[in-house]
């Protein structure tokens, strides 16, 4: 098996390869799904790919987040970049950096230029073996499966797809399905689908007005007591998690699965199935110190079939017992320390950029320059719930000048006030700002700038080039939706009127679904949406769902890429919904020559992106005007994490401080969190936003009819998701 490490910095891909790394991944600073990590500029690819050549090791490159409509040229870029570099693979979530990519991949052949594989993200949420055989169709080599399978579950996709398969083995893991998960967005604006999650999971919860504690918070993943059944169930790759962890947390994280796998293998014995006898005992003491040194304690996961006691409640310790096992972990590893390459300056002797904070009455206003340019954020002056995560103005100075952004060193800092605390949110914003702005305006030392220098082959070119819109988008938003969303159970009688005025799209599960919507609806009447999220031991279930919408002429909407392979090999009319909605329309433009007849507009775009998208896109286009959609999808034991309730009992109400409130509701192989509150873009008219269809989503409403009224003559204040606020 490939053992696969983060690096989150130059310093961390020399700590793995010096540990025994088989391959490393990383990302730019735009576009991959650990923004605020270090990462690296386009400059620093090359040396990167070289540095872990020398060792025989490969580099992966992250480009795993949704791409929106201005970002397809970078996408492109990027893509280049990576091949002219010599990356092994990239690693992706959006469709559109799909179709970039088998473009590129058709250049490349025909040149005889080595092209990087195409690894599928575990942000692409593959969860069943039709997922892979689509992401096999599409080029992929290997897919990194979602963290939620099982043993049985990893073997059958293997068996199934014959792809590799990828595995997480340590590290962090999410509450929902990754790349299923809007609690950030819908928080703040600030999506995890794009890199810039702020961990709402980990955050204290109420349910029904009883504080409950961080129910929420997973502990770490560490399965170095399991790799010979990971190996016997097929698993090619297993992935560390950790590009925002230090150099030294890489190395031993990395030296414990390398002792446990064996001596690397360069040579031609590749598939030698040995693996060295390790005291599973001391390995498991020190996989515990490196999940302490996030406070947290360690599970096997979901691999052992085992849904409950995931979540650590009555794991998190202080922040000096963090640090005092992370100590002892590295004391005997301190001499073998890699020396640490020097970055180079940036371009043109530039003295680097200077930042100074004000804080005043209406919070603390950063303003930074940089060759002649400025960027100002105003933050607002947060409580200090949990004082030894906050961090001081003058100690996020010293942090940020060991710490050149994109290459672009701290030149000069100042602060009225240096001793000001910050939480950690605000010292993520004012390091987003920096990476942001210095994209923007930092010539040679940004990474905007070098990538949007890299030449773009013709044919890729042509790709990103925007319309003309499709003749179907001519529906501006603020005109009457003209489709109704609504799940299986809420069909009845009464419903006749709201289906003469719209369109229905149905969701269903099962073939009992499908007989309560054959009760009231015509066929060619209504489209029926294919789960969000189904495992291998579902497939069949949901297999002979499609062949029975085939037998009785029923149009799909698919919402993974499961249902995508489905509905091609039995020949359905469909189309995409929110379970594969698009920002870009290159992605657009891949859905449709899979045989999708319109797509779905990402519920998380803002007006910006939407009115972009919506003009340049060549494919009919759905965009959700009202919706209490799915925050997110956990297949943890809801209710057996959750201290002091009846068995079963998992509460209406779940709250956080930010305002993000949800309602669980549990099926038969998931639980789904959904918006206890609705958005609503009711009475906005933009005719620069155009689509084929808008939608009204009326599953979970008490009474659908009544929501259809509301949402025809809106009253009070309203929640726009991130139309007015922005998606970062």
């Amino acid at each position: 098996m490939e053992l696969l490490a983060p690096a989150g910095d130059f310093a961390a891909l020399e700590a793995a390869v010096a540990a025994g790394a088989d391959a490393v991944y990383l990302g730019l600073s735009l576009l991959n799904a650990r923004r605020s990590a270090r990462n690296f500029t386009p400059r620093e690819l090359e040396r990167a790919v070289e540095t872990a050549a020398a060792r025989k090791v490969k580099v992966y490159l992250t480009l795993n987040i949704d791409v929106s409509r201005r970002e397809v040229g970078a996408a492109a870029r990027i893509l280049t970049l990576a091949r002219d570099a010599g990356v092994a693979a990239v690693i992706v979530r959006d469709p559109g950096t799909v179709r970039l990519w088998g473009i590129l991949a058709d250049l490349s052949s025909r040149s005889g230029i080595p092209r990087p594989a195409l690894h599928f993200s575990t942000q692409a949420a593959v969860t069943n073996p039709e997922a892979a055989r689509m992401a096999a169709e599409l080029g992929a080599s290997r897919v990194i499966l979602a963290r939620e399978l099982t043993l049985p579950e990893i073997r059958r996709v293997k068996e199934r797809s014959g792809l590799e398969i990828e595995v997480f083995a340590q590290g962090a893991l999410c509450y929902s399905i990754s790349g299923r998960c809007l609690m950030s967005s819908w928080g703040g604006g600030r999506s995890g689908n794009r890199g810039l999650c702020t961990s709402p999971c980990r955050a204290p919860w109420s349910i029904d007005g009883e504080a409950v504690g961080t129910v929420m918070s997973m502990r770490d993943l560490a399965v170095v007591d399991r790799l010979r059944e990971l190996r016997d169930a097929g698993v090619d790759a297993l992935k560390i998690e950790g590009r925002l962890k230090k150099p030294e947390w890489v190395a031993e994280a990395v030296a414990l699965y390398r002792e446990a796998l064996g001596p690397r293998r360069t040579g031609g014995d590749a598939a030698e199935k040995a693996m060295p006898g390790v005291d599973i005992g001391d390995a498991l003491r020190r996989a515990e110190k490196l999940a302490a040194y996030a406070g947290r304690e360690i599970t096997p996961g979901f691999i052992s079939g085992v849904f409950s006691g995931l979540t650590g409640i009555a794991a998190r310790k202080s922040r000096d017992a963090a640090r005092s096992a992370l100590d002892e972990l590295f004391a005997d590893r301190e001499a073998e320390k890699p020396a640490r390459t020097k970055r180079p300056a940036p371009g043109g002797g530039d003295a680097g950029y200077t930042l100074e904070m004000t804080v005043g009455d209406k919070g603390v206003f950063c303003r930074a320059s940089y060759r002649g340019a400025t960027g100002e954020r105003r933050l607002p002056k947060s409580v200090i719930r949990r004082e030894r995560k906050a961090l001081s103005i003058a100690d996020l100075f010293a942090g940020l000048r060991n710490a050149p952004i994109n290459g672009v060193p701290l030149a000069a800092a100042s602060a009225n006030a240096p001793g000001f605390m910050l939480p950690p949110r605000n010292v993520k914003a004012v390091r987003s700002l920096l990476g942001s702005f210095l994209s923007r305006a930092g010539g040679n030392g940004g990474d905007g700038d070098a990538v949007m220098r890299t030449p773009l082959p013709d044919a890729l070119r042509r790709a990103v080039k925007a319309g003309p819109a499709h003749r179907d988008n001519r529906r501006s938003l603020g005109e009457r939706p003209n489709q109704v969303r609504l799940a299986a159970q809420q069909l009845a009688p009464a419903l006749a009127r709201l289906f003469r005025e719209a369109e229905a799209v149905v969701t269903v599960s099962s073939l009992d679904d499908l007989e309560l919507v054959s009760r009231h609806l015509d066929p060619g009447a209504v489209t029926l949406a294919f789960p969000t999220v189904f495992f291998p031991f579902e497939s069949r279930k949901v297999a002979r769902l499609a062949e029975a919408c085939r037998d009785r002429s029923f149009r799909i909407e698919a919402n993974d890429w499961g249902a995508v392979w489905l509905a091609r090999r039995h020949g359905l009319t469909f189309t995409t919904g929110p379970g594969l909605a698009v920002l870009n329309h290159v992605a657009a433009d891949l859905l449709r020559d899979l045989g999708a007849e319109a797509v779905t507009v990402s519920l998380e775009a803002d007006r910006r992106q939407m009115e972009e998208l919506t003009a340049a896109s060549r494919v009919p286009l759905t965009l959700v005007v009202y919706a209490r959609p799915p925050l997110a999808y956990t297949r943890v034991a809801v209710a057996e994490s959750l201290p002091g309730r009846a068995e079963g009992e998992t509460g209406t109400s779940w709250a956080d401080r930010r305002g993000i409130r949800l309602s669980p509701l549990t099926g038969s192989s998931i639980t789904e969190f959904r918006a206890l509150s609705s958005f609503s873009l009711a009475g906005i008219h933009n005719r620069a936003i155009k689509a084929a269809n808008l939608a009204v989503y009326l599953v979970g409403e008490a009474s659908p009819l009544a929501a259809w009224s509301e949402f025809s003559a809106p009253t009070g204040d309203l929640f726009r998701f991130n139309y007015d606020r922005g998606l970062k």
